[in-house]
């Protein structure tokens, strides 16, 4: 994770101003944290330990060492039981490590869409594919947020999203005991081919009870917002709201333009 002074120090969510719950950011200061079971990419926040790591008789026997110290510190059940369960488990990765992985896999994978909540935002504005799939192909708006306010009153994980060059899986070993380390390996890591969104997202983890959907609605002041970026063809009628809303939050507002003979969106203060 980065330290503090390489943040950036001003993210951005692309929205839609017909969507209700998209004009909720600036109309009712709410915040959504997603499920990942809700993501459209299935390889996002899918990311786990993996057995196969486990493959000499030297890294097994260490990783039943390790289970049996934890069972012991648990206090899980009497030793007999204990013993055997672990011998049985053991008997799995040596035989049947497929299936060793999919339990894995799936208790994992409950947990996070259970009780992880992702915010994810961008370190651009003028990302003409993100207004074209985010911004309702150019007539929504770009709303900017200081991120350290963000990071730092949600009480979540902040960072920018890794997209590997060979697009294989951050490697997580199943002895690795550094819970932070494997935590945003397993939240900020995805596919090199979404690598134009220059993600970066926010993370929160509620627990222990499972979070409804107005659970994961979280409250910001009108200080946290930066800046309002008007799209290049958003209607009059939806560019005046959004510079009301601007005035009355006193926040900056821009309307973004075509850069003349270039493949690029640049913008000028409008309020």
């Amino acid at each position: 994770m980065q330290t503090d002074h390489k943040y950036p120090r001003i993210v951005y969510k692309y929205r839609n101003w017909l969507e209700a719950n998209h004009k909720n950011v600036l109309l009712k200061n709410q915040l959504f944290f997603t499920s990942p079971k809700d993501f459209n990419d299935p390889f996002d926040c899918r990311i786990t330990a993996n057995f196969s790591l486990l493959n000499t008789d030297d890294k097994i026997k260490a990783y039943i060492d390790k289970k049996r110290i934890q069972q012991s510190d648990q206090f899980l059940q009497d030793d007999r039981n204990s013993e055997r369960e672990l011998e049985q488990f053991e008997h799995r990765i040596r035989n049947e490590l497929y299936k060793v992985q999919e339990f894995y896999d799936e208790l994992y994978f409950e947990g996070v869409d259970n009780h992880y909540g992702v915010l994810s935002l961008s370190e651009r504005w003028n990302s003409i594919l993100m207004w074209s799939h985010y911004g309702d192909h150019h007539r929504g708006y770009c709303i900017g947020f200081w991120e350290e306010k963000l990071r730092n009153y949600l009480v979540v994980t902040g960072g920018p999203v890794s997209y590997p060059a060979q697009n294989i899986f951050p490697e997580i070993h199943p002895m690795n005991d550094d819970l932070i380390e494997t935590t945003i390996k397993q939240s900020h890591s995805k596919s090199n081919e979404w690598s134009y969104e220059n993600e970066y997202r926010l993370t929160k983890i509620f627990y222990p009870e499972i979070p409804t959907p107005k659970d994961r609605i979280q409250q910001i002041p009108d200080d946290f917002f930066a800046e309002i970026t008007i799209g290049l063809k958003t209607p009059v009628e939806y560019r005046d709201e959004l510079m009301q809303i601007g005035k009355a939050k006193k926040i900056k507002v821009f309307q973004a333009t075509k850069m003349p003979f270039e493949f690029e969106i640049v913008r000028e203060e409008i309020v």
